[in-house]
């Protein structure tokens, strides 16, 4: 076979994150640190990767994803910053591209970018965003107990998680 598009992409995005300065997992790596010097309990909250990657594959395998992403345009707040990330910023300038990932991580960003998924590429949002809120969530309650927790999650979560968590009861979590 000709390999996996979509682990070849994903292996793609995380090298130029890499050229850029970032480094893919830094914040987990932190929080490792941590909850190891504070001798706190470490669980990772979301759901295995295998799955995610296989409803994602399942998603965008459907011809009308594609169409929905090309027909639903991004807020105009958005338009710019997702065309220098979708193209790896024009000339070149992987600054301006990191300017961009960087604009992204505002609440305010995360939730645009959220709603126009959902418009979209409704099925792609499910995958990447609604299931894996669900699953967080879940695993905050199921650990937290009566006492506070830290979680470390990716900006374009915090809202569905507090949503999730919101409609949660502490003794009714699914298995």
């Amino acid at each position: 076979g000709g390999g996996d598009p979509l682990r070849a992409f994903f292996a793609s995005f995380y090298k130029m994150l890499r050229k850029l300065g970032y480094v893919p997992g830094i914040e987990m790596k932190a929080a490792m640190r941590e909850a190891e010097s504070a001798g706190s309990d470490l669980v990772y909250g979301d759901r295995d990767i295998n799955d995610t990657m296989r409803e994602l594959r399942g998603a965008i395998s459907n011809p009308a994803t594609l169409v929905g992403a090309l027909r639903t345009p991004p807020p105009p707040e958005l338009a710019g910053m997702m065309q220098d990330i979708f193209t790896g910023g024009t000339g070149g300038m992987g600054d301006k591209l990191g300017k961009s990932v960087e604009a992204l991580k505002t609440r305010e960003n995360a939730a645009l970018m959220t709603r126009w998924m959902d418009d979209a590429i409704p099925a792609v949002a499910d995958v990447m965003l609604h299931r894996r809120d669900k699953a967080m969530a879940q695993n905050l309650r199921r650990h937290c107990g009566s006492g506070s927790i830290v979680a470390v999650v990716g900006m374009a979560h915090v809202d569905g998680i507090e949503r999730e968590w919101q409609g949660l009861e502490p003794g009714a979590l699914s298995p």
